[in-house]
């Protein structure tokens, strides 16, 4: 990684940042200024800044940025946040033109026509009725409106409704022009350029920005809260959450690398302790983490929550006691091994992408004004001491500090007593614990050395082995990573309709020990090593997917076969998976957009197991016992239905012993066959579930194609027209009409069948139009032929993705993965480009008349 810094004559600062691994670039223009910069009758102004950008400039009209960038196969977004906002495109470096032109038209010559100004009102209104309906969102802003009762930090990013309905195109460009100027922005370009010539082309598209004057903003002081809190709310959702919360520094503090190492011992992966008491060994929550989240002023450190409203008081004073052993005692050696190597892998994973890349060297620069302050920050993690963590959750986990945020439908008789109480508690054991004496630990470790190697050409290499099971390699050395995954035919069409919610159970329960690892093993080594592993279960397959550093392949492998060869499907643990299931499956009401699409499922593949909730029912789920386990094990987990994957920098002997040893163990057996038949869908079908929730959400599709159908190359031409900012869903319902936040394109392809429809959320009086123009874009693919720079554009889009979705190894591996398992070619996600350069107007319009002929099925949910 080559860095240089330097700055225009209208003070624009610009960091570049050579990258060579992959032929992309990422252009990220990072503006010092966030919703809480906003005064008062400004809340939601930056926010609604960002949607605005991309409506329109100088050079390019509503729709021509996105259509410019997607038709050269690039991607664009951007985003908000409390302190920043950031824009960016990713591309392919040979259009990295067209990357700095569009962000210096969008930050230096915006238009903010009020007809547009208009037309986007009503799409981030549909934006925060979209967070109502979440509870995860509803929850984030009830807890920083109790942490925080001055700063700015109280008020939602995204605003109020209100303020929308209000703001002028005078109090916009005023606001634009006084906080989004050159002196108060920052470029970064990362990726695959020479630094001379990209310094060129930057000078060019940002010269010429006016150096506007800055509008200094103070943000209030957040006064120093003197006395635990309780925040208590009712809501419209099945699940309870709650947040146990402490205001923490802001990043800039010197307690910051230890309260991040504090969070990762106490809530970062199923090792960590909240997980292991909360969750492993007592089931009080379905989910628990912890966060330290340091902003530019102070922040919030919290534990987070999700149960049962009769669980959750208890959750929450286990949980309380965990940070009173920490603050009692410092974690042992393996805790703070693992918490220190969590941290380091950060800086080799984020060289897997530009993307990564650019955010890494963003938030230094913006946060630290040093775009290599990581080392630094590493170099203060690892001089971290045992005792340094319980100090440091002393000094801040303080009672009087504390704020307690519970968001519940049923909120019992005498709760706020409880908490109260629960309060109080807390109070009396802290002062107890902070006289203990801690113990001052000897601990040292050294941080992860990574060499990076240059890239050369990959080859994909396929066997099948004498045992029958398939190997897929492809070496790839540039960075010190590997993706290992494994895949057996089976899944939903392999499930008996009364073992439903099966597969699902198991893809829980594969990882949680082995012949020769329990649970918490398996954790402290997947965790300890940085390392991902998973199971998945879909409608075709079930299987199991490991992704580490290489250093670690030994110990990672160890498992990841010994889970292959003998998974244990503890009865303990399975009872406590189907407890967590069965909850999930009770609360899906919480997710209308998932039930809309289950009950077009549903419509669509009616009497085949597509057509089946992967979760189940509550009456099967309760039914199933370890014998099924075994039994689907035993049926799927056979060499010659299996294909292994290894992508990335691996260690050919090491895997080779342990595919040797995998072979020894399972039977050669059979590739999973089945003869299902899907029914003739004979006429237009339509499924109605009323929820109260702010929107309603649409399902529209029509039977679909094969995975084995070449067809499905001209479904990705359609695709590509309907979707992205500058496809003629989102300009035709979004741009002009306003309809709705949430809009797309959907598809499956199956190996009997598939779908192809669109999907979106948009407020119940917006129903019937949308349903109306979602037809009416699908009847004009049908009718008339795409224009031929559309087919370009798609073309080009499609193209572009390739590169930059293929820079993760994790996505080579599964696409191949995915390829071989269906009995396509492993080479097949490299060539596809020429298929798509092949494909006619005519080809995209007879696929879109077959398609879109077919009965309709129309799927609603909500009011």
């Amino acid at each position: 990684m080559k860095l240089k810094k330097f700055k225009l004559k209208n003070q624009l600062q610009v960091l570049l940042v050579e990258s060579r691994k992959s032929p992309v670039v990422s252009v990220q223009m990072w503006v010092r200024t966030g919703s809480a910069d906003e005064k008062k009758g400004e809340e939601g102004i930056s926010h609604f800044i960002e949607h605005l950008l991309f409506k329109g400039t100088r050079k390019f009209k509503t729709g021509e940025i996105a259509s410019l960038v997607e038709g050269s196969g690039g991607e664009l977004n951007a985003y908000t946040s409390y302190d920043q906002t950031v824009f960016y495109v990713t591309i392919a470096s040979s259009k990295s033109d067209v990357a700095l032109e569009v962000i210096s038209e969008m930050m230096g010559f915006p238009e903010f026509d009020p007809a547009e100004i208009d037309n986007e009102r009503g799409v981030v209104i549909e934006e925060i009725k979209r967070g109502e309906d979440s509870l995860g969102s509803v929850a984030w802003k009830e807890l920083f409106a109790t942490v925080f009762k001055k700063h700015t930090y109280k008020t939602p990013i995204i605003g109020f409704d209100k303020n929308i309905e209000e703001f002028t195109s005078k109090k916009i460009k005023n606001y634009f022009n006084t906080r989004y100027v050159p002196s108060n922005m920052f470029l970064v370009v990362t990726g695959d350029y020479n630094s001379s010539e990209m310094k060129k082309k930057v000078e060019k598209y940002f010269g010429e920005f006016k150096a506007y004057k800055l509008d200094n903003r103070k943000r209030l002081k957040e006064p120093t809260q003197k006395a635990p809190r309780a925040h208590i709310v009712k809501t419209k959702f099945k699940k309870t959450q709650t947040y146990l919360a402490w205001r923490s520094p802001s990043i800039q503090g010197a307690d910051v690398p230890a309260l991040d190492v504090l969070s990762m011992i106490l809530g970062t992966g199923d090792s960590s302790r909240l997980a292991k008491k909360l969750r492993l060994d007592n089931l009080l929550v379905q989910s628990v983490g912890s966060m330290a989240y340091t902003p530019k002023d102070e922040g919030v450190f919290a534990f987070v929550m999700t149960g049962e409203p009769d669980k959750l008081p208890l959750a929450m004073k286990e949980s309380l006691d965990v940070a009173l052993e920490i603050m009692k005692a410092p974690p042992s050696q393996e805790e703070m091994t693992k918490a220190l190597s969590i941290l380091s892998s950060e800086d080799i994973y984020s060289m897997e992408t530009v993307d990564g890349l650019s955010r890494k060297i963003g938030s230094d620069q913006f946060y630290m004004k040093d775009p290599e302050y990581f080392k630094k920050y590493l170099k203060a993690v690892y001089e971290l001491k045992p005792h340094d963590i319980s100090k440091v959750a002393r000094k801040y986990l303080k009672p009087e500090a504390l704020s307690a945020v519970y968001l519940s439908e049923e909120i019992p008789e005498n709760f706020q007593q409880e908490i109260d109480g629960l309060l109080k508690n807390y109070t009396k054991d802290y002062e107890k614990v902070k006289k203990v004496q801690l113990r001052k630990l000897k601990f040292s470790a050294k941080p992860i050395k990574i060499k990076l190697n240059s890239s050369e050409v990959a080859k994909t290499v396929v066997k099948v082995r004498t045992s029958g099971l398939t190997l897929v390699t492809r070496k790839q050395t540039e960075t010190p990573t590997f993706s290992l995954r494994m895949a057996a035919l089976g899944g939903l069409r392999a499930e008996k309709s009364e073992d439903s919610g099966a597969v699902e159970l198991m893809t829980r329960l594969w990882t949680t020990g082995s012949q020769n690892y329990n649970e918490d093993q398996i954790n402290q080594i997947v965790e300890s090593n940085s390392a991902g592993l998973s199971a998945f279960g879909g409608r075709n397959t079930i299987g199991l997917t490991l992704d580490g550093l290489s250093p670690s392949q030994k110990d990672l492998y160890a498992v990841y076969f010994d889970l292959l060869k003998s998974p244990s499907w503890d009865q303990k643990i399975m009872d406590r998976e189907k407890h967590v299931q069965l909850q999930q499956i009770k609360h899906k009401q919480d997710n209308p957009a998932q039930v809309c699409f289950q009950q077009f499922h549903q419509m669509m593949f009616e009497g085949h197991p597509y057509s089946r909730d992967t979760l189940g029912s509550e009456r099967t789920l309760s039914s199933i016992k370890r014998d099924k386990m075994l039994y689907y094990q035993k049926t799927l987990l056979q060499l010659k239905n299996m294909v292994l994957v290894a992508v990335g920098d691996f260690d050919d002997k090491l895997l080779e012993k342990e595919i040797v040893s995998l072979e020894k163990s399972l039977s050669p057996g059979n590739q999973f066959k089945s003869d299902l038949k899907l029914q003739k869908i004979e006429r237009k079908k339509e499924g109605y579930i009323k929820l109260e929730k702010e929107q309603t959400h649409i399902v529209l599709g029509y039977r679909g194609l094969t995975i084995q159908s070449e067809d499905r190359y001209v479904l990705d031409i359609i695709q590509s027209v309907l979707a992205g900012q500058g496809g003629r869903l989102f300009l035709e319902l979004r741009d002009k009409n306003s309809l709705a936040y949430s809009v797309s394109p959907i598809r499956m392809e199956g190996l009997e069948a598939g779908y192809f429809g669109t999907y979106i959320g948009c407020s119940p009086d917006k129903k019937d139009k949308a349903i109306e123009m979602m037809r009416i874009e699908l009847k004009k693919m049908s009718s008339q032929l795409i224009s031929e720079e559309e087919l370009q554009r798609a073309k080009n889009y499609l193209i572009g993705q390739q590169a930059i979705s293929l820079q993760r190894k994790s996505t080579v591996s599964q696409s191949i993965l995915m390829d071989v398992t269906y009995g396509l070619p492993a080479n097949l996600t490299f060539e596809v480009i020429e298929k798509y350069k092949k494909i006619t107007r005519q080809q995209v319009q007879d696929l879109s008349k077959r398609l879109f002929s077919g009965p309709e099925i129309l799927s609603i949910v909500g009011i």
